[in-house]
C-alpha cells in the first residue's frame, strides 16, 4: 500500500535580495527538525538583474542555506510551472524560499477518512497575515468596547 500523506501546501516567500535571509533560513532548519510537519519539497528561485530564473535544488544548499543532509519526501515536486509564477512575482536581483509542507499532524485522520469513502469538500488556506490582522482588529474592538 503507498503511503498516506497529510494534507499538503506550497509555500513561496520572496525576498528583495537575492540570499534568503540569515533568520528565515534558522528558522527554515528549526522547521526540518519539527514532528508536526514535514518539508517534502524545497528549492529557491532566484531572478538575476535581467529578468532570468534559475532554480537552486536542495541538494546543492551548502552553501546557500548551510543545509546539506536532508532527504526529502517529495524532492521535485515544485515544478516548471510553480517556477515560473512565483519567479513572475520577483524583483530583478530578488529570490524565493519554496516550501512544500505535509501536515503530519493529519495523516491519521486523512487515512481513517480515505478508508470510510470520504470526499473533501472544502478546503481553505487562510494567510496567517489574514488570522492576524483579524484578531488584532477584534482586539481593538473589544477594547473600544470597554472604555
Amino acid at each position: 500500500m503507498a503511503e498516506v500523506f497529510g494534507p499538503v501546501d506550497l509555500y513561496a516567500i520572496g525576498f528583495p535580495e537575492e540570499r534568503v535571509p540569515e533568520r528565515v533560513r534558522d528558522e527554515l532548519l528549526a522547521l526540518l527538525e519539527n514532528d508536526a510537519v514535514r518539508v517534502v519539497d524545497l528549492v529557491v528561485v532566484r531572478k538575476s538583474l535581467d529578468g532570468e530564473l534559475s532554480v537552486i535544488e536542495v541538494e546543492d544548499f551548502g552553501d546557500e542555506l548551510q543545509i546539506t543532509d536532508v532527504e526529502l519526501a517529495g524532492a521535485g515536486l515544485t515544478g516548471g510551472e510553480d517556477v515560473d509564477e512565483i519567479g513572475a512575482g520577483l524583483p530583478p536581483g530578488g529570490s524565493a524560499l519554496v516550501a512544500v509542507v505535509e501536515h503530519v499532524w493529519a495523516r491519521g485522520f486523512v487515512a481513517a477518512a480515505r478508508d470510510a469513502g470520504a470526499i473533501v469538500l472544502a478546503s481553505e488556506r487562510i494567510p496567517a497575515e489574514v488570522v492576524n490582522a483579524l484578531v488584532e482588529l477584534d482586539e481593538a474592538t473589544a477594547q473600544n468596547l470597554t472604555e
